[in-house]
């Protein structure tokens, strides 16, 4: 307990995590959780001045691949390309943007299935997304998949504004999952190469309990993000999808997800936390919330109700965003 208190002293001055002090905080006994969370509290109210933003709505999600993907990713299975506006060809997505800007949206997600090599197939749209821009001034952001250096200098000139990659901390959860055989370097030259391609805003999402419901890598992924600069850190967690082999996994326990956005707010004692859209409903998203605004998350989107409630217990200052929104990036 002393070395685990010591740790905690450390990390809210500001001064991060390693891996290793993160896996003693994570391991700690139960009777540490709210020393925790509310060192992590702590530090936001430093970081954002006790400003919880939270996003009531999306920007719309494009699947620039329309209901295909070559994947077929076990936790998902094609499901949540139905949800998206389908865009199959740089013509449709302009269309679909145009369509957007005239209902006053100001910013879209591309996103859709990916190809085999892991990677969305960004680059056969770079005209549409350079159309896109300069016609009608969208804020552009885009689920990635494995994109190199190339790729990310190309979205760059075509005038993307954000990436949101997925970063995995387990090459047996990326296997088994995904079906890909990426190893932890190739995240990191992932987000090296987005860097150097000069991506302004760059948010990591780390998926708790990808792994069929178990904790395993995250905080390795967090990790890895900690040697570059990012934008945001998004959290998300699995949610057990009907029809697909993970329809009856359990997703992780909400306190264990509170010690993950506690540790990675620690972790990143300058860059925001935020929980992000995909996460489970119903119960399960009420109390997860009521956890995370414990844990000191900076921003949430599509809250409930606990959000609300815990926030004004705590005395945090609640920005509410109504528009279509996105919590991937800290420029509003």
């Amino acid at each position: 307990m002393r070395k685990t208190q010591k740790i905690l002293d450390k990390a809210i001055q500001g001064l991060g995590l390693n891996l290793e002090e993160a896996k003693i905080l994570f391991k700690a006994k139960n009777s540490f959780f709210e020393d925790l969370m509310e060192a992590s509290r702590k530090l936001m109210v430093k970081k954002t001045g006790g400003v919880l933003k939270v996003y009531m709505k999306a920007f719309p999600p494009i699947s620039i691949t329309g209901y295909d993907c070559e994947l077929n990713c076990i936790h998902c299975q094609k499901y949540y390309l139905k949800h998206m506006i389908p865009a199959e060809t740089p013509e449709k997505l302009v269309k679909v943007c145009e369509r957007l800007k005239k209902k006053g949206i100001k910013g879209v997600l591309l996103s859709g299935g990916s190809r085999k090599d892991g990677i969305v197939p960004l680059n056969l749209f770079l005209d549409a997304i350079k159309t896109v821009k300069k016609s009608f001034g969208l804020w552009i952001e885009a689920h990635t998949g494995m994109v190199n250096y190339k790729i990310s200098k190309m979205l760059v000139e075509a005038g993307l504004d954000a990436a949101l990659p997925d970063v995995v901390g387990d090459v047996e959860t990326v296997r088994k999952v995904y079906g890909l055989n990426f190893r932890l370097e190739d995240y990191a030259l992932m987000l090296d190469g987005m860097v150097k391609a000069g991506i302004k805003n760059i948010s990591p999402h780390v998926c708790v309990g990808l792994h069929f419901g178990k904790i395993k890598g995250e905080l390795e992924a967090l990790n890895l993000i900690s040697k570059f600069k990012p934008t945001v850190i998004v959290i998300t967690v699995l949610i057990p999808t009907r029809g697909t082999p993970m329809e009856m996994v359990t997703p992780p326990k909400p306190e264990e997800v509170a010690k993950i956005i506690a540790i990675a707010n620690l972790m990143f004692p300058k860059t925001p936390i935020s929980l992000g859209c995909v996460r489970p409903g119903g119960v399960y998203r009420n109390i997860l919330d009521k956890f995370a605004v414990k844990a000191g998350v900076s921003k949430i989107a599509v809250p409930s109700k606990a959000v609300f409630e815990e926030g004004e217990k705590l005395g945090l200052k609640m920005k509410i965003f109504q528009d279509y929104m996105c919590c991937c990036v800290d420029s509003n």
